[in-house]
Formats: C-alpha cells, sequence, structure tokens
C-alpha cells in the first residue's frame, strides 16, 4: 500500500468511527423517545380507564340509590293513599252511623194508620185503636235487630239518641212532631227486614188483630234524608289520649 493512501485511511476511518458512534445514539435517542411516548400514550390511556371505571362505579352507586328513594317513596305514597283511604271509609261509615248524611240502597216502607174499628168501651177505650210511641219503638227496635243500616219515620232520621215520645195528641221524633199515617223506611236486607217485622207475635202481628191498616212494601232503592236536628252534647266531651313516652 502506498504511503498517500495510508495518509487518507485513518482519518476515514475515524470519520466512519464517529459517525457511526452518532448513528447509534440517535438510534438509542430514537427508541427512547419512542418508548417513552409510547409509555405516555399508555399512561394516558391507563389514567383515562381508571377514570371511566371510577365514573361508572359512581354512576352506578348514584343510580341505586335513586332507585331505593324511588322504591322509598312509592311505598310511603302507597301507604299514605292506603291510610287515607282507610281514614276516608271510617269517617264515611261514622258520618252513615250518626245520621249526618243521606243515604240510599234497597229496604222496605212501612205505613202504619189508626186502626178503622170503632172504639167500643168507656172513656179513654179509644186510645186502644191508635198508634203509639211505644209501637212505633217496638217497630224501630225490630228494624235495628234485623239489621237495617238506616232508618227514618216520617222524614225523620233515627239514629243513636233519637226519641220517639207522645206530645199531647201527638208524636215527636227528636223533637220535631209528626203524625198519623206514620211511615218507615228503613235500609238493608229487604228478605230480613220484612221476616223480622212479620214474625209471629210481633207488632204488626198483634196491630193486624185490632184492624190497624199496615202496608208493607219492599223497594230497590230508598232515599233516607240525613238527621234535620242536629244533637248538641252539654255534658259529655271527648277524652284526650294521653300521648305515650
Amino acid at each position: 500500500m502506498k504511503s498517500g493512501a495510508r495518509h487518507w485511511l485513518l482519518p476515514l476511518t475515524a470519520v466512519c468511527i464517529v459517525l457511526g458512534g452518532m448513528l447509534g445514539i440517535q438510534v438509542r435517542s430514537q427508541k427512547e423517545r419512542g418508548e417513552m411516548q409510547v409509555g405516555r400514550q399508555t399512561s394516558a390511556l391507563v389514567g383515562m380507564l381508571t377514570r371511566t371505571e371510577a365514573q361508572l362505579e359512581q354512576q352506578r352507586e348514584e343510580t341505586g340509590r335513586l332507585r331505593a328513594l324511588l322504591a322509598q317513596y312509592e311505598e310511603e305514597a302507597a301507604s299514605e293513599r292506603g291510610l287515607v283511604r282507610v281514614m276516608r271509609e271510617e269517617l264515611q261509615a261514622s258520618r252513615i252511623a250518626l245520621g249526618a248524611v243521606a243515604v240510599r240502597g234497597p229496604g222496605i216502607e212501612l205505613e202504619l194508620a189508626d186502626s178503622t174499628r170503632r172504639s167500643i168501651g168507656g172513656i179513654g177505650a179509644e186510645d186502644l185503636y191508635v198508634i203509639h210511641d211505644a209501637d212505633l219503638l217496638q217497630v224501630a227496635n225490630e228494624l235495628w235487630a234485623a239489621g237495617a243500616e238506616a232508618v227514618a219515620l216520617n222524614g225523620q232520621r233515627l239514629v243513636t239518641g233519637s226519641s220517639i215520645a207522645c206530645s199531647a195528641r201527638l208524636i215527636e221524633v227528636n223533637g220535631v212532631a209528626i203524625a198519623s199515617p206514620f211511615l218507615f223506611q228503613a235500609i238493608g236486607d229487604k228478605d230480613k227486614l220484612v221476616s223480622a217485622l212479620n214474625i209471629r207475635g210481633g207488632v204488626l202481628d198483634g196491630l193486624r188483630l185490632l184492624e190497624f191498616p199496615v202496608k208493607l212494601t219492599t223497594n230497590d232503592e230508598i232515599t233516607i234524608p240525613p238527621l234535620s236536628v242536629t244533637p248538641k252534647h252539654i255534658y259529655a266531651q271527648p277524652v284526650e289520649r294521653e300521648s305515650k313516652q
């Protein structure tokens, strides 16, 4: 080999070595940057996935909470509706029992009048052939005993505490004067009411023997008015319940 060739071979070799080193460094740097980029992207994706899972879990918990709350509201609403319904039914039953409202339904109508038989005997014998308050009371009691749910006499509602009493030649019901003929209206089981009134030895049986006009009919719908005179309670007062500790 000539000396001239040797002269430029050494610098060329050095340049190649330097370029090779620099190329190796660049390749390694590119690889490291690539790995770092992939790592960053992977970390970002992992972070996003973690946050998404956390959000989904939070949403599931919130959905569960809202469903439980909705179920609670529905239960309370249903319970409240049931309670209101029961209270309304109890109030209505009390109003009917107290005669505070008009009622209608199947039942019977009974009309009574003084006897057509002429009185025979001394003074006071004519009282035997007229309707008395005791007769009307007995009819009312027989109706109640037969299961009547509402009763009226000449348009006056009979309830617990109602009075039927003689007043001179008239009869008073709840303080209101009525006269013959007397019309009972009762709501209930028609057959039971008729059977109770026609029982042997009952009040109607005795009236028929003395020729009192008795007209007993059934009706699929009878209307009975409310109590016309509201009873006053001066001495009786409700007892307040003591709160439990």
